[in-house]
Order: C-alpha cells, then structure tokens, then sequence
C-alpha cells in the first residue's frame, strides 16, 4: 500500500485542491492522508469554516483520511507549523510521500535549500532586524549570496512553506520523501481568478461580500463562516486589563503590547491590525500573535509538544480505514473522550488547548464541547 500525504488547511477547499488530489491519485496512489488546520490558521484568524465541515468536504471530494493538525502548530509561524504537521505524519511510520504545492519545480527547490544551508550566517539576521526589519524580510536581506532569480523563487507565498517542509523532513530524519505539484493557474494570494481556479483568499472576499464562489469549489455550501472580527472584543478585554503573558509567545516582541494598548479605540479588528502592523511587523504576525493571546498557547507547551505527537481523525472513507487498520500507532484517537480522559501532563494541555480553540470557535451559536460529542465524519 502506498500512501501519500498532504499537509492543508482547505480555507476553504476549491478547485485546486480538489486538482491537487486527483493529480495524486492519476499519479501515485489512491491512499491519502492529509493533516488539517483546526478551528484557527497560521494567517492568524479563524476557520471560515468548522474544521469537522472541512473535513467531509475533503473527505467527499477524495481524501482517505482527514486528521487534525493541532491548534498549537496550525496557529504558529511557517516553521512550527510545519515541524508540528510533518512530526504527526512521521508517527504513522507507514506514509511514502509528502505532495505540497509550490510555484516553482522541487528540484529547484532544493538546490536552493542546500545553498542556504551552505552559507547562511545566523548573525546577519541581527543586523538586519537592529536596522528596523522584521525577521523575514531580515532572513531575506542575510541571504545576499542567493541570486536575483532565487530570492524571487524564494519568497513566493507556496515555496516558503516547501522550503519549511524540506527542513522539517530533514530535521526530523523523516523517511517521507518530498514531492511539489506546480500550483494550478492562480498564486496563493491572487485576487485574479483563472477560469475555474480562484486563491482560497479570493474565495474568502467573496464570501465575506456575499458574493457567489461556488464557481471556484465543488458542490458544497457554506452557511455560517467565521471572522477575527467574532472575537476582537475578548481580544480588546485581555488586552485592557492585561490579562495576557506577552513575552510567552512565539510572535510577540518587547513594545508591541505597547502600540497594541495605543490602538484599541479601533473600530474592528482589521483597523486594529492596520494601525499595529509596521515595517518590523508584518500584519500576519500581529495577526499570530492576536490568536496566541486569545487561545493563550504558551511557547514552552508548543516546544514539549513535538514529545507527543497524537493522530486524531476528523473523517476517512474505506481506504481511510484500511490505512488505520494496517497501522500499529498507539497515538491514534478512536475516541476523543477516552483519551482525553486517559492523558496527563503536557498531552491533556495540548488537548486542553484544542478544546478551548473548539469552544471560542463555536461560542456564539452556543454548540460547546463538540471535540467530545461529534462524531468522525464516515464515507462509504
């Protein structure tokens, strides 16, 4: 049995994810596996969709196993994210391939990871951040020894999380081999559709504005979607009194409460971030770092994290099963209540954590403890 994986967020799922599946299974293996964000993504606001509903759709439009890329990592910056996602599917021992789109072919990625790893200079980065620059646009300036074409390569919007995952199956001494597929049609963030093809940021305004997507997705629809804007007052709150450890996340920087506390008299959360953000920090990390506060994910917690890693299915259909079945994992969760009951320590605060992002999500419809009561989505 080969199997392959994907690591997504389906925010929400369109055409070219579905393209992306079907390229798979025309190539390689009718066996996938993908590792999804949860209630909250690594852009730093909510789900516009549950992440139970995400799931069947991915489940329905050909995915075998649809597992949970915990709160933790799918809120964090491209590097967690990806060392979290790659750690899970590394616990399942049995995956052959990691498939990820990218803008540019794998083999020019990776000589350009091993030249980065040839001659970056850690110390580079200081000057540049000294200077005023955030920390990617630092990194960017310290690689002075890419070319113009590479730095270009390097800072598109899918090949910055390829060259994560790259690092991450190296770092983790992951037997998952790499594979890219070239990105259909529109770039990550293009607000210009192509045919049949939109960016999941496209889908996203026009979903927000009311305005027809379904163009862009297979057959499903959307009833209720989820904004930053649902949760800005609880921000504000935390803020105001201060209810928050600031220097114990990963995006916040000394002074940044500061300019947060400046702007709180904004009249929503998309102000709030545009007064906030600067040349040092860009709107994702403020974004981030607004989630981290919200959920209030400890740095240390997500660095012991990578000891526990756990496999908890949202959806499968027959050959999800059949994958589930040959394995001899430990960490898999056939029900979410008994392990959660079973776990102690750093495992049941990961849980703890997943539960509160489930909860705050779902808030104002009143539907709480849904990690305890939904059942995993079965197609067959």
């Amino acid at each position: 049995m080969k199997i392959a994986s994907i690591v997504a967020e389906y925010n929400p799922f369109h055409n070219g994810h579905k393209y992306q599946i079907e390229k798979i299974k025309n190539e390689y293996t009718d066996y996938i596996i993908v590792i999804m964000s949860t209630s909250f993504v690594q852009r730093g606001e909510p789900a516009i969709i549950d992440k139970f509903t995400r799931a069947k759709i991915a489940i329905d439009n050909g995915a075998s196993l649809v597992i949970e890329n915990p709160v933790i990592y799918s809120t964090a910056n491209a590097e967690l994210f990806s060392k979290g996602a790659i750690n899970i599917l590394n616990s399942f021992q049995s995956i052959d391939k990691l498939f990820f789109g990218s803008e540019n072919e794998l083999n020019e990625l990776i000589n350009i990871k091993e030249k980065i790893d040839s001659n970056f200079d850690d110390k580079k980065i200081k000057t540049f951040i000294d200077d005023g620059y955030s920390y990617i646009k630092s990194k960017e300036l310290a690689m002075d020894f890419l070319s113009a074409y590479e730095k270009n390569i390097y800072k598109k919007p899918n090949n910055i999380l390829a060259f994560e995952y790259l690092n991450a199956l190296e770092k983790l001494k992951s037997k998952i081999t790499p594979h890219s597929i070239i990105r259909k049609s529109v770039n990550h963030d293009s607000f210009y559709p192509s045919d049949n093809f939109a960016s999941a940021s496209l889908i996203r305004n026009l979903i927000k504005n009311k305005t027809d997507y379904t163009k862009y997705t297979p057959n499903y629809n959307i009833y209720d979607i989820h904004l930053l804007d649902d949760y800005f007052d609880i921000i504000k709150y935390k803020i105001l009194t201060q209810n928050c450890n600031f220097e114990n996340y990963f995006d916040y920087e000394v002074g940044l409460e500061n300019r947060m506390f400046n702007n709180l008299d904004s009249k929503d959360a998309e102000e709030f971030i545009e007064r906030t953000h600067s040349k040092r920090h860009s709107k994702s990390r403020i974004k981030r770092l607004l989630i981290q506060m919200l959920l209030d994910l400890d740095k240390n917690l997500i660095l012991e994290s990578f000891n526990f890693p756990y496999i908890r299915v949202l959806g499968l259909d027959d050959r999800g099963a059949e994958i589930l079945n040959t394995s001899n994992n430990k960490n898999i969760i056939s029900s979410f209540k008994k392990y959660y009951d079973s776990s102690i320590g750093i495992q049941k605060q990961i849980l703890d954590k997943e539960i509160l992002a489930t909860n705050l999500y779902n808030y104002k419809s009143g539907n709480m403890g849904l990690d305890f009561t939904h059942k995993i989505y079965k197609k067959t």
